[in-house]
């Protein structure tokens, strides 16, 4: 990867100071990030960007006190921040994760008071400076009309703002971040870092967070931090480090920079495959930009020539778009591919594993223990195979190698009967099911296949999983509403919704509820 200018920011002694010193994260064995070293500069926003899997969110929790570094160290005012106590964290760091949970049935003003725990006595004694506290807070983020609503009535721009004032409650210098945009429309999202960006420049707070949108990163952030696998790719203003270089080296994504019409930040338009530069055609293969008499779009009079403009928007040979694939669509077609597959793995809602679920634990080479968040994102760990039977290619791509083995993955079936119920994990929690729809292909691709290799000896094809949608869900409640019945979806309007799953869910936890209460009464 080439290397990238890098700037460095002024520090402010006057304000609370975070940076790490050659840190080395990870969970477990595994290692995420490794030997990095950061400064955030006080007073700044700074935004952590990155493909997916590159550590951002680590470096955060490394950052936050929650992930120990397993060599090097983050530090808080220049002590490490491990050698301080949690309170005395909490008074100078606020940290907002990325999927936070409240209690249910909890209020708008009590969920944004629990920032000022930090501050409280012994006895947890209410004073008026913590009343002024929440009302600041709650000021600033326009949630005072939102006081006395229950957090679970709001909407998803409505509850980030809520989180954000329970973390500005805290009344810290410094406030970390981890993706506060997910799962928002565009409306939220520039809400929320708008939100971001009057508080830093009204209280002088240091900002750090984490996003996914590079455009939005560098419209917002004074400070960018570009991560690649773990490592620092370069940091500094945006307008001084992003280039397409930059953009393609560490995203693997062919793109013009040019100025954004609004806040003059870098504006990252992406060159797909299916458009050319200037152009409107969908041929992929024309590389040519219509004769209008000016530049094409984006580019000077003395910008790159056709042969620049063909090598920027031919596909690069690492990426997976130069897949010769073929979706399976027949059962005869798959069975050319893999053998008989073995019969359907589900959730009995039992106290205790099945003898089949058992024999199948005990014995598939294959066994996918998965979970996923809400936006869709899907983190494998196969069993049973220490070179590992699956990888994940994105984080909407799992795929299967067809070789020994893996004619067990549970249950092919599922992807022939309806081609969005692509694959079923048996989580051995007996009480959940990870439900994933998507669809499935046989890729031939000479790169992955090598990258799934064992032991000198590389599999013909593998079977790709492309996910849609996926749903971890309770096998009770999946009982209880009678809506796990696979052999009752021939049709994809036959599949059961997400909503309609999730309202189920509800209405079983909540029936379970009311039976251990009578009991218990």
């Amino acid at each position: 990867m080439a290397a990238h200018p890098a700037a460095g920011g002024a520090v402010d002694s006057g304000r609370s100071t975070v940076h790490t010193e050659r840190v080395g994260l990870g969970y477990g064995d595994r290692r995420v990030v490794d030997d990095l070293s950061v400064a955030v500069p006080p007073g700044k926003i700074t935004v952590i960007v990155g493909p997916n899997a590159c550590g951002k969110s680590t470096l955060l929790r490394g950052m936050a006190r929650l992930l120990r570094p397993t060599s090097g160290g983050a530090y808080l005012d220049g002590k490490s921040i491990h050698s301080l106590s949690s309170r005395e964290v909490a008074r100078k760091l606020g940290i907002l994760p990325q999927s936070p949970s409240a209690p249910e049935g909890i209020t708008v003003t009590d969920l944004v008071g629990r920032g000022r725990s930090p501050h409280q006595g012994w006895f947890g004694r209410w004073s008026d400076t913590d009343e002024q506290a929440v009302a600041d807070a709650m000021r600033a983020t326009g949630t005072l009309e939102l006081a006395e609503r229950s957090v679970d009535e709001l909407s998803g721009g409505q509850r980030q703002r809520v989180w954000i004032a329970m973390a500005l409650a805290q009344r810290t210098g410094v406030l970390l971040l981890d993706e506060p945009t997910t799962f928002l429309d565009l409306t939220h999202q520039i809400e929320v870092l708008d939100l971001l960006a009057d508080l830093n420049h009204a209280e002088g707070t240091t900002i750090v967070a984490v996003l996914h949108d590079l455009n939005l990163a560098c419209r917002y952030a004074d400070h960018l931090v570009v991560l690649s696998e773990g490592r620092l790719v370069s940091e500094g203003a945006p307008r001084e480090i992003v280039t397409e270089e930059l953009v393609r080296d560490v995203f693997a994504l062919p793109s013009r920079v040019i100025d954004d019409p609004v806040s003059e930040s870098p504006l990252i338009v992406p060159i797909g495959r299916h458009h050319v530069i200037g152009g409107t055609s969908s041929d992929s293969t024309s590389t040519e930009a219509p004769s209008t008499g000016r530049p094409a779009a984006g580019l000077t009079a003395d910008g790159p020539d056709v042969e620049d403009r063909a090598a920027a928007t031919a596909p690069r040979p690492d990426r997976a778009t130069e897949r010769a694939e073929s979706v399976v669509s027949s059962e005869a077609e798959l069975r050319e591919v893999v053998a008989e597959p073995v019969a359907l793995i589900a959730d009995k809602a039992a106290p205790a594993i099945d003898d089949e679920s058992r024999r199948f634990v005990e014995t598939a080479p294959l066994l996918m223990l998965a979970s996923a968040g809400d936006d869709g994102r899907v983190d494998v760990s196969p069993r049973g195979d220490e070179h590992g039977s699956a990888i994940v290619l994105d984080e909407r791509t799992v795929a299967f190698a067809d070789r020994p083995g893996n004619r067990r993955v549970d249950s092919m079936r599922n992807i022939l009967r309806n081609p969005r119920v692509a694959m079923l994990f048996l989580v051995p929690g007996i009480d959940h099911t990870v439900r994933i729809n998507g669809t499935a292909a046989i890729v031939r691709d000479g790169e992955l296949l090598d990258r799934l290799a064992v032991n000198g000896s590389r599999p013909e094809l593998v079977v790709v999983v492309t996910v849609s949608e996926i749903f971890v869900h309770c096998g009770r409640a999946f009982s209880r509403s009678k809506l796990w019945e696979p052999d009752t979806w021939p049709e994809h309007g036959s599949l059961p919704t997400v909503g309609t799953l999730l309202k189920a869910h509800s209405a079983a936890r909540d029936s379970f509820r009311e039976a251990d209460e009578t009991t218990t009464d």
